[in-house]
């Protein structure tokens, strides 16, 4: 940032506050996130501070404070709140710092405050030291390098003054154990730090030693944290697990400087990642697990997960392997409609609506039958369902009322919690008759012959005799398969009349066969 730019275009008596919906209130200000210090500038006209805090709990407001002697006050400028990502920065311009009696340092902190103005969590102390900048040092500046791990030193000097060399002295602590980094020649105005450690704070003191040999001057105390550019390993995944309306997924970590994850979801429709998660962080095992139930995930939808790696220097790696996911469904399906039963061909036959045409979350169909005075039994093998919207029971017997019960079944193989159910009862098989009986007469008496009769379930053959004005009478049953028998037990000279019946195992007659006559 150029604050010497910038500083043209601020207003002391303007506050800037950019306040958007990421700003959400939470139950204490203690529960905003931590504010951490991040980089500092100073000219001749302004000091800049800028501090950040990471999560989903930003401050809306915060209050810059500068020791005056013991006493932290209010300092008085220009702030201004950004967010990026899950990251919130809170920048002051210090404006009031020419007007304050010269100090060798200055010391800032900031209090976060919240849509009440009640105070919550404080950074720490920061220390300026702005007394050398105003006579030798016009501008100083330190920087994260945007390339490569290193920090970027810049200052430009006071054009009256005869420079012999530029010393860098840099220490881990803001006003001690400063030791000597780099000699510079005299118009160098800039230098980067590559012996460092990432996202770890470095102070520096830019030291001009004057041609005449007098004292050297020192400018204030810049300090920052570099980051390092190169993008940290991707995560891999440990398991995922579907569940009711979502899915699980684990994830672990390798990269040493990782911070977390984010999880990428597509829209089940187009190959587009988008992220689905705020940065997840590791536990002690390097583990980060996830649950995914947005109410948005359809169980007949797949969807591709993956997940990116965040080092502590806000750089991303590139994707995971991508994981395919069908989140299981919410609801059992519904039950079929338009379930209807006929016989044809002593079978009968069942047809229902295709629901498949309109749900492609279903997968087939369970069928049951239940017969007078027993359990519903699966028509199906075991484990097995049907995939079209008809079946042929041909094992039905005749006679007999049945009763069929039809579930749907989804892709998950759960069963739909009704049924259509459909009631038929078989019609009744006749027995057949014998046909062409003939009938002679024999020395031993009346022969009687017929064609064979065949049918499931014939039982035997009942043979009738009757004299002209009496009753028939039932002369015997003989095994189905005859097909001849003699009446011995007739006189000679009398007319005798015959016809044939046959009876199924189940009891049924059928009805008489064409008559026959013989005299003896």
């Amino acid at each position: 940032m150029n604050v010497r730019k910038m500083s043209k275009y601020l207003m002391p008596a303007v506050i800037a506050l950019l306040l958007t919906d990421a700003f959400a209130q939470v139950k204490t200000p203690a529960g905003f996130d931590k504010p951490v210090f991040l980089v500092s500038e100073t000219t001749p006209d302004l000091i800049y501070l800028q501090w950040f805090s990471k999560g989903d709990r930003p401050a809306p407001d915060f209050m810059p404070l500068r020791y005056e002697g013991d006493n932290p006050v209010e300092a008085k400028g220009v702030k201004a709140i950004m967010r990026s990502a899950d990251t919130t920065f809170y920048s002051f311009f210090d404006t009031t710092v020419l007007k304050t009696p010269r100090q060798e340092n200055l010391q800032y902190f900031m209090v976060q405050l919240d849509t009440n103005r009640i105070a919550g969590n404080s950074s720490s102390i920061t220390l300026i030291s702005p007394m050398g900048s105003r006579f030798w040092f016009i501008s100083t500046k330190a920087g994260k390098d945007s390339k490569m791990l290193g920090i970027n030193l810049e200052w430009a000097l006071n054009g009256n003054q005869s420079v012999q060399r530029i010393e860098i002295e840099r220490s881990q602590h803001p006003d001690k154990d400063f030791s000597l980094l780099a000699t510079l020649p005299a118009d160098q105005t800039r230098f980067t730090d590559l012996e460092i450690k990432p996202d770890k704070v470095y102070y520096y003191r830019i030291l001009a030693v004057p041609a005449d040999k007098n004292q050297t001057i020192a400018s204030n105390v810049i300090f920052s944290a570099a980051f390092n550019p190169q993008a940290p390993a991707p995560p891999w995944l440990v398991r995922s697990k579907r569940l009711k309306g979502g899915v699980s997924l684990q994830y672990r970590v390798s990269d040493a400087e990782a911070t977390g994850i984010r999880i990428y979801r597509n829209d089940g429709i187009t190959p587009e990642l988008r992220v689905v998660s705020d940065l997840l962080r590791p536990n002690d095992s390097l583990l980060i697990s996830w649950i995914d139930t947005s109410g948005t995930l359809s169980g007949g939808i797949t969807y591709i997960f993956a997940a990116k790696t965040e080092s502590s220097s806000f750089v991303e790696s590139t994707f995971s392997e991508l994981t395919y996911l069908r989140p299981k469904l919410s609801l059992p399906p519904e039950a079929p409609s338009d379930f209807t039963v006929y016989e044809e061909d002593r079978k009968v036959v069942m047809h229902w609506k295709n629901q498949g045409n309109q749900n492609n979350i279903i997968a087939g169909y369970w069928l049951q039958r239940q017969s007078e005075g027993e359990a519903f039994g699966s028509l199906l093998p075991e484990n097995e369902i049907l995939k079209i919207n008809s079946f042929t029971d041909d094992t039905a017997e005749p006679g007999k009322l049945y009763i069929y019960r039809l579930f749907s079944v989804d892709i998950d193989g759960n069963r739909s919690a009704a049924a259509a159910i459909a009631t038929l009862r078989t019609g009744q098989s006749l027995p057949v008759p014998p046909f062409a009986l003939q009938a002679v007469s024999a020395g031993a008496g009346i022969q009687l012959e017929w064609g064979e009769v065949s049918y499931d379930g014939l039982s035997s053959i009942n043979i009738y005799r009757y004299e002209r004005g009496k009753a028939p009478v039932k002369l015997t049953s003989i095994p189905g398969e005859s097909t001849e028998y003699t009446d011995a037990d007739t006189l000679a000279g009398v007319r005798y009349f015959y016809y044939l019946t046959t009876t199924h195992e189940n009891g049924m007659e059928s009805g008489a066969s064409e008559e026959c006559s013989c005299t003896r």
